[in-house]
């Protein structure tokens, strides 16, 4: 949404002004003008109103007792005002009805949602219907069902799970899964507490920790913590309390809600402390890094690594009048660039408007309680590709509350956008990284995660409307990595962002949660066979 604070700020005042019944003719001039002329004026009224109508009718459901006589004369001026409010709803309706069912592009973006990715496996037989190999991306709602062998699934919150054949998988979500039957060992990192796996019998919230479940196929199930602990909810036992369940201990659930003591616990603690060995699938890839390490100038170095393009040295810019003074910064590793509203930098990335996944990590501090016009796009860059068009994708923190929290870690795109849960406007560094991936067609869905902190935010593609600018226009912005600024058309535009960056990092394919927490903590990238290695189970 392009409104600025006080666009926002008015068009606040009009929607009021509609519901209290107490716009005038000025008023309402300026209002038809707004959804005349601006489509986000039109989304920012339909959201006004529409809440204002839900508010209405919940309060009229809260009047269970007849009014009595000494209101009655306000109840003439009350249905004027709801038949206002009906027919401004009524309006919206049509407006959103619009939105709804013009025209779009041949593809639904929210078709497939990836959540995991089979990463290893040993001796692995699927069922008939499945073909699974290991780098293959897994979907919501997708069943696995594994005849014998080993299976290990990585879920996008850092989450893994090795499936020991014969086993009945559901991955729900990137943080849900549920055992029908077989046998599973899991291990949750700190960035993935809250993983939760659920049986029939049982529904077993991770704590941090290792433990291994097992489903019968009469609906019971046992759990055995190996490190850490759990919490273990009975399924269908009324009132019973929540079991924590720490390191060593155990419980079988039955499916009638029953809780009792695994009579052979010691041996399969013994079996399952053992290392699940699977052969790792671990996949190299190509990074350049920006450490804004530099003293002063306007030339920003880079760094490559397995990459043949010679050089991705970025450059401040600006269409203003600026200096340099003040444009470093101590940093969260070394120094980092300091953004005031005045200057931007830019590099040139061959590919990066390209199909092909990547992966922008950064370092980011947002001044706390920053005003709404310090909102704009930390990173940027322009897609190049028949289903987003030539579109800008940015990064940003929302500024837009009716959209989602304010504050928290926003990625928009030709489409949609994906949006954080945990704000950004407290004046701390927080590590970000979004994953994006266009697909390679118009039948693949466009995937968008996003990180704060090495903890996975967002994964959901809120639709969006998708307009296509002219190619002469954005053929200027191709391939150019731009920090600090909003794009558009053939330039960057004035609606800046204020904060600092450090430590840049772009990828050339979607990381790993556990490449990402490595970036967070080392400031390093993993490699490929350090990745095999920290993937491995080890006891």
């Amino acid at each position: 949404m392009s409104l600025t604070d006080s666009d926002i700020l008015e068009l606040n005042e009009l929607c009021n002004a509609v519901v209290d019944d107490a716009i005038n003719d000025t008023k309402k001039a300026r209002l038809s003008q707004w959804l005349a002329t601006s489509e986000d004026a039109r989304q920012f009224y339909v959201k006004a109103m529409g809440l204002s109508a839900s508010l209405h009718h919940y309060a009229s459901e809260m009047q269970t007792e007849s009014r009595d006589a000494a209101v009655r004369g306000k109840v003439v001026h009350v249905g004027i005002w709801w038949r206002s409010v009906m027919l401004a709803a009524a309006a919206c309706i049509g407006i959103l009805l619009w939105f709804q069912f013009r025209p779009k592009a041949s593809t639904d973006l929210q078709s497939i949602e990836y959540v995991a990715r089979v990463t290893g496996s040993s001796n692995c037989e699927w069922a008939s219907a499945q073909s699974l190999q290991p780098g293959d991306r897994l979907h919501k709602g997708q069943q696995l069902n594994l005849v014998k062998g080993l299976a290990e699934i990585t879920f996008d919150s850092g989450a893994q799970v090795i499936l020991d054949g014969t086993a009945t998988l559901d991955v729900n979500s990137a943080w849900d899964a549920t055992l029908r039957r077989g046998t599973i060992k899991a291990h949750v990192p700190p960035e993935a507490v809250g993983f939760r796996v659920s049986n029939h019998a049982v529904e077993v919230v991770d704590l941090g920790t290792e433990f291994t479940m097992i489903a019968d196929n009469n609906g019971a199930a046992e759990v055995l913590v190996l490190k850490g602990e759990v919490e273990a909810a009975p399924r269908d036992a009324g009132e019973q309390d929540t079991i924590l369940l720490h390191a060593n201990e155990s419980r079988r659930f039955a499916d009638t809600g029953a809780v009792s003591n695994i009579a052979d616990s010691k041996q399969k603690f013994a079996l399952f402390t053992q290392p699940m060995e699977v052969d790792h699938f671990a996949q190299s890839a190509h990074y350049v890094h920006w450490s804004f390490d530099e003293i002063g100038g306007g030339l920003i170095k880079a760094d490559k690594m397995g990459i043949s393009q010679p050089a991705f040295d970025a450059r401040l810019d600006s269409d203003v009048p600026f200096s340099l003074d003040g444009a470093r910064t101590p940093g969260r590793w070394g120094r980092a660039l300091k953004f005031d509203g005045r200057f931007f930098a830019k590099a040139t990335v061959a590919g990066l408007s390209g199909n092909s996944p990547h992966t922008v990590a950064f370092w980011a501090k947002v001044p706390e309680d920053a005003p709404l016009s310090y909102a704009y796009a930390m990173v940027a860059w322009s897609t190049s590709s028949r289903k987003l068009g030539l579109r800008p994708v940015h990064i940003s923190w929302n500024r837009n509350p009716t959209e989602g929290p304010l504050g928290a870690l926003r990625t928009d795109f030709g489409g949609g956008y994906a949006m954080g849960a945990t704000s950004l406007r407290d004046g701390r560094w927080h590590h970000l990284t979004v994953v994006f991936s266009p697909g390679a067609d118009d039948n693949t869905p466009v995937q968008v995660k996003q990180y704060v902190d090495g903890r996975l935010e967002s994964e959901t593609i809120m639709p969006g409307k998708m307009h296509v600018v002219s190619s002469k226009s954005a053929m200027a912005l191709t391939d150019i990595l731009w920090l600090g600024c909003r794009i558009s058309g053939k330039s960057p535009r004035r609606d800046r962002f204020h904060g600092e960056i450090d430590e840049l990092f772009l990828a050339d394919r979607g990381l790993e949660p556990e490449e990402i927490v490595q970036l967070m903590k080392d400031n390093q990238p993993l490699p490929a066979s350090a990745l095999a290695l920290a993937q491995s189970d080890e006891p």
